[in-house]
This record gives structure tokens, C-alpha cells and sequence, in this order.
């Protein structure tokens, strides 16, 4: 099976490297992010959604703050949100999975002091103009690229991470009083007074990267350009296959865009035949997937209420194909060979809605 997540093929790391014990600094790992991404600082977390934690509480987002988001990201944002005890307020989306600017500047003009801007799968976002009482926070996670840091912004090396050790997550900034919060958020929000006296300020948690991890990821920093490059070359030649096709819509991005994932977007002519385009994909050896729900319609964060017709249309559409750097030529080439096949062969069903 030709996988989603390349993870599964970076265990090379742990069987041809050796990790000297001068590595095993977080420190070392912070600096060389920093430098790959030209901010000040890059403050290691565990997890993304560790990271997503203390970046709201860096910026000031309390129990019962709104916070603006979309409905179709990661799962983590979410589960960040209710450990901080704050409430989602979902923006509608375009049709490329980023943050429609007329919903954004609606709820913006609303009591609410924080939007968290996702960059799908590494489409980069545009957010601009808001209101100066909104602070943002980016989720750039699905990118390899070297980043602009403008707001704190929450980045990963998951793509590099051998599977069964932590992902990483980092929030990066160029703000030296969110530096210092983001560091006391990840030693539980505690602050050493004389002796053995200290004081907690607020309710962190114990999220710092072990050393090991870090070591491994220091490591595979060594790869970043080299797979972001990759990367670019696979999402050409799948978009020079896949993007005139007349059942699927194009998604737009930009060419400097460094995807995740690849997704597709199916006209509404196959909603119908959806599931069998699916499995005949994976059928195929491919591991196609759909990544993200509309979070409203989950159980955990269902809203009734909520009516985002791009955000449901959009999901109704996506598909999401391997696009890692750990794939070779062949694999894309089976990629798009099987998804037009399948696609080929539902098409002529049609839907009835």
C-alpha cells in the first residue's frame, strides 16, 4: 500500500544513525529551527496540539473566549480549544480549504480577540485585512516550506518523525514576551521562586519534547529542503495529470505551496459514486484518504445550529492522495494512473442531487 503518511518509512533513522549524546539538547533542535525559518524563537513541544495549547494561552485566550476557526482542521485544534476551555467559532471556507475573508471579517467584527487560521494541507492562507484587536495565531503544520513568521505560528517536522516517536510541534515567534509565556505554559505554568518556594501563574502542562525525539529531529532537519523540494516536484506532476480533468474541480493554490497531502476535489456529479472511487483507489494499493470532517457534525462538537454550505460541499468533494517526499517517480505515476481509472469508471453515474 502506497502510504498517506511517509512516517512509516523514516525508520531508517533509528537503524542507520547513531545519535551521539552531544545532540540530545532541545536547545540545539529550537536553534536550528529558528535558523530554517529566519525567526527568533521555536519553542519544542510534544505534539501540535500540545504547541496549539500554549500558543492560546501566549496570546491571552481564557475559559469561554470565541475563538475563530475553521470546521474542516485537524482534529487537534479542537481538542486545544476545550482543554483551554475555549469555544470554536467556525468561519465558512473557500473551495481550496482556507478561510473565507467575508465569514472571517463577520465573526471578526464580533466580540472575540483570536483567530486560528489553518493553512490546508499547506495551501498558505491569506487573512488580511483584520481588524488590529484580533491576534493571530497560523497553523502552517502540513508545510515543509520555510515560513514568513508574522503571529505566532504553529509548524511541525511530523513528515520527518519515524512512527512510535513524538511528531513535534513548535510554536514559532518573534515575540520575546510569547517566547516566555509559550516556555512557562510548557513547564505546567509554574515560576521558581528562591530555594524551594515557586508559584504556579496559570494552569500549563508538562508538554516539552524529550531530548531523544529531539535528537532525531535535529537530525532530520538535515532533510527539510531536500523534501520540501520533492514535494513540489510530486504536486506538478500530479496537478499536470489530474487538474483539467473535467470531474474535478481545481483547487486553488499557489506554486510555491508545499502540500501534505494532495486533495482532490470531485464535482458534485460524483458525491454519489464517492465511496466506490474510494475503494477502488485503495483497491488499487493506494492509501487515498479523507482527513478531515466538518467538526460540528461530530459528536463531541455537534451543532445543529451551524449551516456552512462551502464547508459541506467542500467535504462532500475531497479526496486526499499521498503527495510526501518519501514517494518515488513510479509511485505517483500509479497514483494518478489509478485515480483516473477509478474516477473513469464511476463517472458515468452521476448523482441525483
Amino acid at each position: 500500500m502506497i502510504p498517506i503518511s511517509p512516517r512509516g518509512r523514516e525508520h531508517e533513522i533509528l537503524s542507520q544513525r547513531t545519535i551521539a549524546p552531544t545532540v540530545l539538547s532541545v536547545e540545539k533542535l529550537e536553534a536550528a529551527v529558528c535558523n530554517y525559518h529566519g525567526c527568533r524563537f521555536a519553542v519544542a513541544f510534544t505534539s501540535p496540539q500540545c504547541a496549539t495549547m500554549a500558543a492560546l494561552n501566549a496570546v491571552g485566550v481564557a475559559k469561554n473566549d470565541a475563538v475563530i476557526t475553521t470546521a474542516m482542521g485537524p482534529d487537534y485544534h479542537y481538542a486545544a480549544l476545550a482543554g483551554i476551555g475555549a469555544i470554536p467559532a467556525f468561519s465558512e471556507i473557500n473551495l481550496n480549504g482556507n478561510l473565507n475573508a467575508r465569514s472571517l471579517a463577520a465573526l471578526a467584527s464580533r466580540p472575540v480577540h483570536t483567530a486560528l487560521i489553518y493553512h490546508f494541507e499547506g495551501i498558505q492562507a491569506s487573512y488580511t485585512p483584520l481588524p488590529d484587536n484580533i491576534t493571530v495565531i497560523e497553523d502552517a503544520t502540513a508545510s515543509l516550506a520555510p515560513l514568513n513568521v508574522q503571529s505566532p505560528t504553529i509548524w511541525s517536522m511530523d513528515a520527518l518523525m519515524p512512527e512510535g516517536v513524538s511528531p513535534t510541534g513548535f510554536v514559532l515567534t518573534c515575540d520575546s514576551d510569547i517566547a516566555e509565556a509559550l516556555l512557562r505554559y510548557r513547564n505546567g505554568g509554574k515560576k521558581v521562586g528562591s530555594k524551594w518556594n515557586y508559584d504556579i501563574l496559570f494552569p500549563g502542562i508538562d508538554s516539552g519534547l524529550c531530548k531523544f525525539s529531539a535528537a532525531l529531529a535535529l537530525e532530520q532537519t538535515a532533510l527539510l529542503e531536500t523534501a520540501h523540494e520533492r514535494r513540489r516536484e510530486h504536486i506538478a506532476k500530479l496537478d499536470a495529470a489530474l487538474s483539467e480533468h473535467r470531474l474535478i474541480d481545481r483547487i486553488a493554490k499557489s506554486p510555491d505551496d508545499d502540500l501534505r497531502t494532495y486533495p482532490l476535489l470531485l464535482t458534485p456529479a460524483l458525491y454519489c459514486p464517492k465511496e466506490d472511487i474510494y475503494d477502488a483507489i485503495r483497491n488499487c494499493g493506494i492509501e487515498v484518504a479523507l482527513c478531515y470532517k466538518p467538526a460540528y457534525k461530530t459528536t463531541a462538537y455537534k451543532n445543529e445550529s451551524i449551516r456552512l454550505p462551502v464547508t459541506e460541499d467542500f467535504y462532500k468533494g475531497l479526496l486526499q492522495l499521498p503527495c510526501h517526499h518519501r514517494l518515488n517517480d513510479e509511485e505517483v505515476h500509479q497514483i494518478t494512473k489509478s485515480v483516473l481509472k477509478a474516477i473513469e469508471a464511476f463517472g458515468y453515474r452521476g448523482c441525483s442531487f
